[in-house]
């Protein structure tokens, strides 16, 4: 008897542990909805609510890119446009120049991704005897550009320009009667700061004033660090380009202007108070250009006037700031 109660009571221990199942229903089964969210907790009064950070909204892109920039030529012992070094009898005590770009807020003009920029450009060629009869220069050019690939822009645009080099040869030679030009152009700029590969390619075609043709195509390397001691360091750029033209300073001038090569020096600081790492930059620079074949035809097309040197040797520096 008490072995048959102790194999009863061994089949009962599951039954213990578990709930009974429930009972058969009689009339039909009624389902009701059911929600998956989850149950808010009941709230602890001891403790206090913490609210869900708010989800945040859409945040425009800042552009890190400066818009403009200034540029003071501080002194070059040389007149020079697009390498070529005029005369002492244009240019006996050198130049000075302030030119500035500032590209527009708009970076998406008709939906394209266009962006438009203004620059100019006012120069004084420091010599009150020069033959250029008007030491002032002058430039004023407005463009429209994209960003075809990663750091490599097309522009087209207009320039006006009044005296020097272009104006003397409008008013003398090309029986304009003043000294402004006007003009398209289009180009082609590279600059990959990571890489340090640069360059330029760009073509001006003159309508008023003078008509013809001009090229200019450059390329260069930027070296980093090139010198570096305590808090100060230095960065070495350096370039060649050349510069033909197609009837631009005389309806037989056709050739190249002048081939150049230059070295300008970047020095900074390493706390960033200027230089690479900073808005406001100082930049010497040399630059030796050899005249081509024009030379010589702008002597034959201009009434004998031997306006470029066939070697110039020119020492600069510049300094500015980006903004």
């Amino acid at each position: 008897m008490q072995k048959r109660a102790l194999i009863a009571l061994a089949f009962a221990m599951p039954a213990l542990g578990t709930d009974m199942p429930p009972a058969i229903p009689d009339a039909p089964i009624e389902y009701t909805e059911i929600s998956y969210e989850q149950e808010t907790a009941p709230a602890d009064p001891y403790i206090a609510p913490v609210e869900a950070p708010a989800m945040p909204g859409p945040v425009a892109a800042a552009s890190s890119e400066p818009g403009g920039c200034v540029n003071l030529n501080l002194y070059s012992t040389d007149y020079t446009v697009r390498g070529m070094g005029v005369r002492d009898a244009f240019s006996k005590a050198g130049y000075s120049s302030v030119s500035g770009s500032w590209t527009m807020p708009n970076r998406n003009l008709f939906g394209k991704g266009l962006q438009h920029r203004i620059g100019g450009e006012y120069g004084i060629i420091w010599d009150s005897a020069s033959e250029l009869s008007n030491p002032h220069v002058a430039r004023f050019t407005y463009a429209i550009g994209k960003e075809i690939f990663p750091n490599l822009l097309a522009e087209l645009g207009y320039t006006l320009r009044h005296g020097g080099l272009e104006g003397y040869v409008a008013r003398h030679y090309d029986g304009a009667g003043h000294h402004t030009t006007q003009e398209f152009n289009a180009s082609l700029s590279y600059n990959d700061h990571q890489r340090g590969f640069f360059g330029k390619a760009e073509a001006g075609f003159s309508f008023y004033g003078l008509t013809g043709t001009w090229f200019d195509i450059e390329a260069g390397y930027r070296f980093t660090d090139v010198l570096s001691r305590g808090n100060m360091g230095a960065d070495l750029e350096l370039s060649a380009g050349v510069a033909p033209s197609i009837g631009y300073w005389g309806s037989g001038v056709n050739g190249v202007d002048a081939w150049r090569i230059k070295a300008a020096l970047l020095p900074y600081s390493h706390s960033g108070t200027f230089g690479r790492d900073s808005r406001f930059f100082i930049k010497p620079w040399v630059q030796c250009s050899w005249a081509g074949g024009n030379s010589s035809e702008m002597r034959h097309d201009n009434g004998g006037v031997d306006m470029v040197d066939d070697f110039c040797f020119t020492l600069g520096i510049d300094c500015g700031f980006t903004f």
